[in-house]
């Protein structure tokens, strides 16, 4: 809520003749530094019970504090008394999305955009809700209002592009190369494409290169992906290739993935079929959000049937991803594996090996022209003795 603190210090300086300890709590609120503003605000709040500004600060800064208990009662106390209070509105409606009331949320903010006028933190609330509840669509265009009066402001900016990111049509590039100590490099590209054909289903298209060994595969393939519903993603996906040597000649695949607040839980299942190998894997995941560091953790069985000997073997694996939001456009992000370390890299020779270790770091870099640059670095040690590096590059562009 920026913009109305923002707003709040101008019509303080405007409008009043305010006391060297209401300044000095506005400028401690504006400096980060919360708890000691919040003081100040509830003793001038004491000294007067009819200073709504300073009520409301005090609710705010209860729900930057993550006080949305404190909050809500703040919020609704001042509209016991002032129905119409604009801020209040906004307020609470920000505090029940905290809470998980979307729904609840939603209703009350469009209410009172009518009265709201052009309110760059009501059209920031509205778009936020209407994304808890599934919207993109309108998510995305509240978010454009937002950012036309706030072009400034981060939280707008960032809940702007996030949108656009998911719910716009989408290009994507990516090549890696691997270096391992036996001499046997490979190199990989592919292209991929996203296009969204209503609010809640895109359809998909993809294509790999890959050279290895003195041969060259390629795999293509498409897909959808589906908002089952406001909280659930359903993904499909079909590709194959002809007597590729390394990569595999067909792949299926369907994942679901259900979001319950801060946590994301779901799972998959791929079949891929190789020369002489089918492998069928079953993978359950979940994740969890909170905004500045994301946890993902995922849990692989994979059973390889070898038509030569027509004998099965199953295996284990296990991965997990910490990703961490150091700045407002840059993510670092380190990982480790245990097995299968990525399904869209398995490729033959890995299947009668898959006991290997892989360390990973990398840099998510988002560009203000909804374009996304991801750098990797890989480093495996497979149960042969061999060490393999990996170095990945991706382009991501979207088309909201």
């Amino acid at each position: 809520m920026l913009a109305s603190l923002a707003t709040s210090v101008l019509l303080i300086a405007a409008l009043q003749s305010p006391s060297t300890e209401r300044l000095r709590a506005v400028e401690l609120a504006m400096a980060g530094r919360t708890v000691e503003a919040i003081d100040l605000f509830r003793r001038i709040a004491d000294q007067d019970p009819m200073d709504i500004e300073a009520r409301l600060w005090v609710a705010r800064l209860d729900l930057r504090l993550g006080r949305t208990e404190e909050a809500e009662a703040g919020f609704r106390s001042v509209l016991r008394e002032h129905p119409a209070e604009v801020d209040a509105r906004i307020g609470l409606g920000v505090v029940l999305m905290r809470q998980g009331a979307a729904d609840e949320a939603l209703v009350i903010l469009r209410d009172t955009e009518s009265d709201a006028g052009e309110n760059a933190d009501l059209f920031s609330a509205l778009a936020r809700a209407y994304r808890r509840t599934g919207d993109d669509r309108h998510a995305l265009e509240y978010f454009q209002r937002a950012r036309a009066l706030a072009p400034a402001d981060p939280d707008i900016v960032a809940g702007y592009e996030a949108t656009a990111l998911a719910y716009g049509h989408t290009i994507e590039f990516d090549g890696f190369g691997d270096f391992d100590n036996t001499g046997s490099n490979t190199t990989s590209g592919s292209l991929a494409v996203s296009l969204r054909v209503s609010p809640r289903l895109h359809l998909k298209a993809d294509v790999r290169v890959q050279k290895r060994f003195g041969f060259s595969d390629a795999i293509g393939g498409g897909g959808v992906f589906w908002r089952a519903g406001r909280a659930t993603t359903v993904n499909f996906r079909a590709a194959g290739g002809s007597n590729n040597t390394s990569l595999a000649n067909a792949d299926l695949s369907a994942d679901v993935v259900h979001y319950a607040g801060i946590f994301e839980i779901g799972g998959g299942i791929r079949r891929m079929s190789f020369t002489g190998v089918d492998v069928v894997a079953a993978s359950p995941a979940f994740a969890w959000d909170r905004e500045r560091w994301r946890l993902d953790g995922r849990y692989i069985y994979s059973e390889s049937h070898f038509e030569t000997s027509d004998q099965s073997a199953g295996d284990h694996s296990v991965q997990l991803r910490e990703t961490w939001r150091g700045w407002p456009r840059i993510w670092l992000n380190a990982s480790y594996a245990y097995g299968i370390e990525s399904f869209e890299q398995l490729t033959a020779d890995r299947i009668a090996s898959l006991g290997s270790s892989t360390v990973a770091s990398g840099i998510r870099i988002n560009l203000p022209s909804l374009s996304v640059v991801t750098l990797t670095w890989e480093h495996q040690w497979r149960s042969n003795a061999t060490v393999i590096d990996r170095f990945t590059a991706s382009f991501l562009r979207t088309f909201p």
